[in-house]
């Protein structure tokens, strides 16, 4: 079942790879207990019957389908034998446990559907019970209040979730986040020939790009048209990238790197020199506003998910999950 609210596409998405590392269950030793004909499983006593499985389940399955065919669901996982169909089958009912879980926390944190909530569910509804054929409905046992229930329950499980990381610091720091244009030209001290081997340039060779790249720096330092572009060669090839002060750290020693990371628009490095090359680079904008906004936004998540995570952990210690084992051993993903 596909969720249309923006917070629920991405900010549960984020909080459910939070919760399957911890929703790990122990097994329950007591007598099975009764269910209903339908239960595929309980959480906490609530029971999930297997029409609001499906609607877990099924686009999750047809996305798998449509991707990997269904030679997929036999792939072996691990030394054990265990199926990707019997992996996913778990994570789904992890899936739901996560919500069912969040969303029962909601009363005590005073949390509720506002009336536009419930009638933004019940859009959502109706849109769905209309791209669903009854011969669809009759099969996955998929009624209108089921439909309803899960917008609901997930809309809730949001709610909550948003509640609880409401004050989180959103200020970021530059060094954090800013990711920058540049374009650098890189003289590799060494390369691969024909038999794979790695060959040393010579001293003398590397000298004379050394003396290349000073002489292409203070040409385009002292004119105000050439740039760093006007200067490539089939020998100094011109790259372009976005970077931020991580990147930079991965291909330079720290100093370095903090140099290039604070260059003004158009200016140059000085020739950087490292073990294995020589290095010259140019910004071209010192702020790539994509970028930086996507590694702001992420930034903020990771705080979210830690707050939730240290309240969730908490929550997940005590919730009681039961397979109706003659309806969970039925479920194939491949069918």
């Amino acid at each position: 079942m596909k969720i249309k609210q923006k917070c629920l596409s991405t900010v549960l998405f984020c909080l459910i790879i939070l919760i399957f590392s911890a929703c790990k269950k122990e097994e329950n030793n007591e007598a099975p207990k009764t269910y209903k004909e339908d239960t595929v499983f309980a959480v906490n006593g609530e029971e999930v019957s297997m029409g609001e499985w499906n609607l877990y389940a099924r686009p999750t399955i047809a996305d798998i389908d449509k991707m990997y065919g269904k030679e997929i669901w036999d792939f072996k996982m691990d030394s054990e034998g265990k199926l990707f169909g019997e992996s996913l089958k778990e994570d789904i009912r992890d899936r739901i446990v996560s919500v069912k879980l969040i969303a029962s926390k909601a009363k005590e944190l005073g949390v509720a559907l506002t009336e536009d909530d419930k009638n933004e569910v019940a859009l959502a509804t109706d849109e769905y019970m209309e791209q669903l054929s009854s011969s669809l409905m009759k099969k996955y046992g998929i009624t209108e209040e089921l439909v309803n229930k899960v917008y609901s329950d997930n809309m809730l499980a949001t709610k909550v979730y948003e509640h609880l990381t409401l004050n989180v610091d959103t200020e970021t720091d530059e060094k954090e986040v800013r990711h920058m244009q540049l374009r650098y030209i890189m003289y590799s001290k060494s390369y691969e020939n024909r038999e794979g081997e790695t060959v040393f340039h010579s001293d003398e060779e590397i000298t004379l790009k050394r003396n290349e790249l000073i002489s292409i720096k203070d040409r385009i330092s002292n004119s105000d048209t050439l740039t760093l572009k006007d200067a490539e060669t089939d020998e100094l090839v011109v790259t372009d990238i976005i970077a931020d002060l991580a990147d930079l750290k991965e291909r330079l020693p720290e100093e370095e790197a903090g140099v290039v990371f604070w260059l003004r628009k158009n200016e140059l490095s000085p020739l950087i020199e490292t073990d294995e090359a020589l290095f010259l680079f140019e910004c071209v904008k010192i702020t790539d506003e994509d970028s930086t906004n996507a590694a702001r936004v992420k930034v903020i998540e990771q705080r979210e998910q830690q707050v939730f995570g240290t309240e969730y952990a908490e929550w997940i210690k005590n919730v009681e999950v039961e397979n109706n084992e003659a309806v969970w051993n039925l479920i194939s993903l491949s069918d």
